[in-house]
């Protein structure tokens, strides 16, 4: 159902809106202030919803199989009661006097519960109930600094300095494996899918690895990639394997990645804010082992990497500069060394203000 048809009920099972009430997730509470912006004309059933899911303060610990059972059941009735007549008191002063009965009761339900469903619609019989993660754990580096991490899954993520990646503190098998990301990291993500399913469009939610980069989702089954996010501008580098991108908030068609491709997503062109070229991915990735290697490699393919993996904006006075090969190592954990090594390979002055690097 499209958010603009929302009504009290829907947003109180919403587990982004919930999320967003509860202050669990930034990018649900950035995105939950936007639409109350942009939809006055639904501004009471998003203020009664916000008040509604404030009185629980916060989820309550998982129930007993049982108990949990027998409370979804109350709950059932409350939401999809038949055609029987309520008896509502004749009340004055608006709206939420006449609901507030009805609503009172569904609170007890839902606080009972802990609004742990994962969708609407999902009560016993129908499908199993999944429980929604109520922590999440956050990783963080400072300027400079790598940090290596694996995850309940294995799969192996580096960090690199100024960054910070969140994710549930406990993955369930069957749940989708999400994290959120922002900075620069390397993922080698473990395929958990069946052996014959390959295709990561193809593939169901519980099966992919996500990584929510601002408003980009980067979606693959088992592979390695490389993410540059920013504030409005992200970057994604593949290895190996297949990955998908999408802007679920945006008209753009989710985009297929190949092995050696580089796409960038940019917030300044929203009429094409995705864009896709080939590199040489391996120096994309050289940043985590703390050596760029190449071989007869040309300076032009060497600066784009530098540009596009350290936020540099490199100016090179001689245009034949570019069309030069240059084959051997640069030290890539410390920037200015880096660049001073790069001059010397090139015979040529380096001078760096912030983020400008000038080629002499």
């Amino acid at each position: 159902m499209p958010y603009s048809a929302y009504s009290l009920e829907d947003f109180l099972a919403d587990e982004s809106f919930q999320d967003f009430v509860w202050g669990r997730d930034p990018e649900a509470v950035q995105f939950w202030q936007q639409w109350r912006a942009d939809h006055p004309a639904q501004a009471a059933d998003f203020e009664e919803a916000v008040a509604t899911l404030q009185q629980l303060a916060g989820a309550p610990r998982p129930l007993r199989a049982g108990l949990l059972a027998a409370e979804l059941t109350k709950l059932r009735h409350y939401l999809h009661a038949d055609d029987r007549p309520r008896a509502r008191p004749a009340l004055r002063g608006g709206r939420r006097a006449r609901r507030a009965p009805y609503w009172l009761a569904l609170v007890a339900v839902l606080a009972v519960v802990g609004l742990l469903l994962t969708g609407r619609g999902r009560w016993p019989g129908q499908a199993p109930v999944a429980l929604a993660p109520a922590t999440y754990a956050r990783y963080a580096t400072r300027p400079g600094e790598q940090r290596r991490l694996t995850l309940p899954d294995g799969s192996r993520i580096v960090l690199s300095g100024s960054t910070e990646l969140r994710l549930a503190a406990a993955w369930q098998p069957g749940q989708a494996r999400e994290v959120w990301l922002t900075g620069d990291a390397y993922f080698d993500v473990r395929h958990t899918a069946p052996a014959q399913l390959k295709a990561v469009a193809a593939a169901p939610a519980s099966v992919k690895f996500t990584v929510h980069a601002g408003p980009l989702d980067i979606a693959v089954l088992g592979t390695r990639f490389t993410v540059f996010s920013r504030a409005q501008r992200a970057e994604v580098v593949l290895s190996a394997g297949q990955v998908q991108l999408s802007l679920p908030r945006g008209p753009v068609k989710p985009v297929l990645m190949r092995p050696g491709e580089l796409v960038t997503y940019n917030a300044a062109t929203p009429d094409a804010p995705l864009t896709k070229r080939p590199v040489q991915a391996a120096l994309y990735s050289a940043w985590t082992s703390g050596q760029l290697d190449f071989t007869d490699t040309p300076v032009a393919d060497i600066i784009a990497a530098l540009q596009d993996t350290y936020g540099l904006q490199i100016t090179v006075r001689d245009p034949a500069l570019l069309r030069q090969k240059l084959s051997g190592s640069l030290p890539g954990r410390d920037l200015d060394g880096l660049l001073t090594a790069f001059g010397k390979s090139l015979d040529v002055s380096v001078r760096r203000q912030g983020s400008h690097v000038w080629l002499y």
